[in-house]
């Protein structure tokens, strides 16, 4: 089956209706979209805290969110948020092209995230992080950063010696006229929830700071929020404003943004796909399309996307045609060699990252956030430079989409209660086209308790830290203001939040909030990948790394040489993040099982030890083919870690269960007891672990765990 969906266009602004100051310093050869300038009035509305601009992917929703800073010499600067460092650097190198176009000095343009601080850090003398941090933020008016630094900003992790604990926190809203937070909508509850409690402090330090969310597909909730604390929001709108044109080019008021395409669909997977000719469709269409073609593959997997390149790679040798991978286990270079190749084959990487330029896309999906992620990276571009630093011209722009059996069966059937399905070779506009995939993807788990459960933690450590001996007489008008904010926010009182804390800490619990504050979670098994045949060094998650890599276990000391060796700097590995540390030896032929060993306690608990977040003392793995397991267990019984234990369901089972994302990793696990016999069930760590404990909590699930399960 297959749709055609129409080209778009955005609405050009009037050039009368354009203000002085932006019309002033705008470029010659530059035009501005009708959304662009209403978000330039938003940002300077005082009646307005938070813009949300919900403009398609492709329509310049970033230099929308630059005009307050590009066209005011007076304006103090931008702090921009981007979810991954590769997209802060991609911004990098636009922003100090773009801003000599506007008569700005492009050294007024840095980046700020963990590497980068790093490398300043260890070129400098007596300086600490955070005054490198603070020194930074001081020299530059436009700030490329990651959500994460600024949460640990406002959680204040990062204090100067002699300092008050809140010094760099306050300095944010005198530093910055507006914080930006791009590709907004693929935070969850918990980065939410995080990023409003900060903003809800900053306000307080200055009430004229402006905030903009950009989002082409932003959540209900984030409204719903943004409501109940009081923060007043200005919508941009395009799609419900007119300012879109979907067919012919209706002329010189207009701009095109989105190409027309055509869009194939198959229920099936990615390695499925290719295995039953899709290599040769891919191929077929660089013969045909030769020299201006260029094509991406996005899945789900890290260990799908390799397996891909190394059946691909030699095939497509053959006509001359490169192929390279962008993952989050591919090293830099690789990854930025990725984007010049024939053909990239990535993962969610490449969903918010680096605007990369191709005219036939294949694509898997699970779910309409990632259906319509993937499909707006297809016709944004009309050309592009071939490695022979010739101009190449796009003519026709072509996407598989590979979806499950029973998305496709909706898609294209009749069903009760849904409108109508796609016709085949039928032409949609593209909010047709994405208006009828958020209808037939069911809505995953949105985790609407943890923000009173777990989420209120954070919002819990501003006012401790600002109620603290050393702050609370000159902090008393801002906690005064931040109680009621906070409470509404969480739906619950902050005293509650501060006296478990105390009991979880008296407890030896205090993993569980540590949990809870950190902005995105993150695997409790990180671990330090050298990989020799990139010449990389990168961290990865432990549990993937057994089921998919051939590893050599090595001890932090002959890591970090090993590091060196490489020219690199072995910092971040000294610092004691990483758990464990491996050589890279090759991608496994196939994925093996990782079941997780819990100690034989575990089939005596209580009911209400399961479906609960909780500090486990230590666990083991099961996983054939390494001779270090032996070894690797020795280390891991004495790991605390947070986990969450479900008996009688397997991770499958539990999924579809409860309809959990892909974002969260559930493992098999076993206990094994001379008195009670065998138990198994599903376990989640860290981050995963708390979103299912406030689902849970809210709607338990029956697992008759009064007695252990014996197998």
């Amino acid at each position: 089956m297959q749709i055609n969906t129409l080209p778009v266009y955005s609405k050009l602004a009037d050039a009368a209706a354009i203000p002085a100051e932006v019309a002033k310093n705008l470029p010659k050869d530059w035009q501005l979209s009708q959304h662009q300038i209403e978000t330039y009035a938003a940002l300077c509305n005082n009646d307005v805290d938070v813009v949300i601009n919900t403009a398609m992917t492709g329509d310049g929703k970033s230099l929308a969110g630059l005009l307050p800073f590009l066209s005011n010499r007076q304006h103090n600067g931008i702090l921009v948020l981007y979810p991954t460092n590769e997209l802060i650097q991609d911004q990098y190198a636009s922003a100090i092209t773009t801003l000599p176009r506007w008569n700005i000095a492009s050294n007024q343009a840095t980046t700020i995230f963990g590497a980068r601080l790093d490398e300043i850090y260890a070129d400098v003398e007596q300086l600490s992080r955070a005054e490198v941090l603070q020194r930074e933020l001081n020299q530059h008016r436009l700030t490329l950063s990651n959500p994460d630094i600024l949460h640990a900003i406002l959680q204040f992790h990062y204090q100067q010696y002699g300092r008050s604990p809140s010094h760099i926190a306050g300095q944010i809203a005198m530093l910055f006229d507006q914080l930006t937070f791009d590709e907004f909508h693929i935070f969850e509850t918990p980065q939410v929830t995080a990023i409003l409690t900060g903003l809800l402090f900053l306000k307080t330090q200055s009430k004229e700071l402006k905030t903009l969310f950009l989002s082409a597909t932003p959540s209900p909730e984030v409204m719903r929020l943004l409501d109940r604390v009081g923060l007043k929001a200005g919508l941009i709108e395009p799609q419900r404003q007119g300012w879109y044109h979907h067919g012919s080019d209706p002329g010189k008021e207009w701009r095109p943004i989105l190409q027309g395409s055509h869009i194939h669909f198959a229920e099936t997977t990615a390695e499925e796909w290719v295995a039953n000719g899709g290599d040769q469709i891919i191929l077929n269409w660089f013969r045909e399309h030769r020299p201006a073609a260029k094509a991406a593959v996005i899945v789900h997997s890290v260990a799908t996307a390799l397996r891909l390149v190394d059946r691909l790679k030699p095939l497509f040798a053959t006509e001359g045609l490169t192929v390279e991978a962008n993952t989050g286990i591919t090293g830099r270079t690789i990854r930025k060699e990725s984007y010049d190749a024939d053909l990239l084959i990535g993962t969610s990487t490449v969903d918010v990252g680096v605007d990369f330029k191709i005219n036939f896309l294949v694509f898997e999906a699970s779910s309409a956030g990632n259906f319509l992620q993937r499909l707006g990276r297809l016709g944004r571009h009309t050309n592009f430079i071939d490695r022979h630093h010739h101009e190449q011209q796009f003519q026709d722009f072509a996407a598989y989409a590979l979806v499950p059996s029973f998305i496709y069966e909706r898609l294209f059937n009749a069903i009760d209660g849904q409108t109508d399905p796609l016709i085949s070779d039928a032409t949609y506009t593209r909010e047709q086209l994405s208006q009828k995939v958020q209808e037939i993807f069911p809505q995953p788990t949105r985790f609407e308790h943890y923000t009173r459960t777990w989420g209120r933690f954070v919002p819990a450590k501003v006012i401790q830290t600002l109620t603290s001996k050393p702050l609370k007489a000159s902090f008393q008008s801002v906690t005064s203001v931040l109680f009621p904010a906070y409470t509404k926010l969480i739906q619950g009182k902050i005293g509650d939040a501060i006296s478990e804390w105390r009991t979880r800490q008296a407890n030896q619990e205090e993993l569980l909030i540590t949990e809870a504050l950190s902005f995105r979670g993150g695997s409790p098994f990180d671990c330090g990948l050298i990989k020799d045949d990139e010449r990389e060094v990168v961290t990865y998650d432990l549990f993937w790394l057994l089921a998919n890599a051939q590893l050599e276990l090595l001890s932090q000391g002959a890591f970090c040489d090993r590091v060196r060796q490489m020219g690199k700097s072995d910092l971040a590995y000294q610092r004691g993040f990483q758990k464990f540390f491996f050589r890279w030896h090759g991608l496994r032929t196939q994925r093996e099982l990782v079941t997780i060993i819990l100690p034989p306690i575990v089939t005596t608990w209580s009911s209400e030890r399961y479906q609960t977040a909780q500090v486990l003392p230590g666990i083991q793995v099961d996983c054939a083919g390494h001779e270090f397991l032996n070894e690797l267990n020795r280390r891991l019984i004495n790991q605390r870690c947070v986990g969450l234990v479900v008996p009688a369901y397997d991770p499958q089972q539990l999924r579809r269960k409860l309809y959990l994302p892909p974002s969260i990793h559930l493992f098999p696990y076993r206990a094994d007891s001379d008195d009670a016999g065998i138990q198994m069930g599903t376990i989640a760590f860290g981050r995963d672990a708390l979103l299912l404990d406030s689902r849970l909590q809210a709607r338990p699930l029956n697992t008759q765990c009064d007695k252990p399960m014996i197998y």
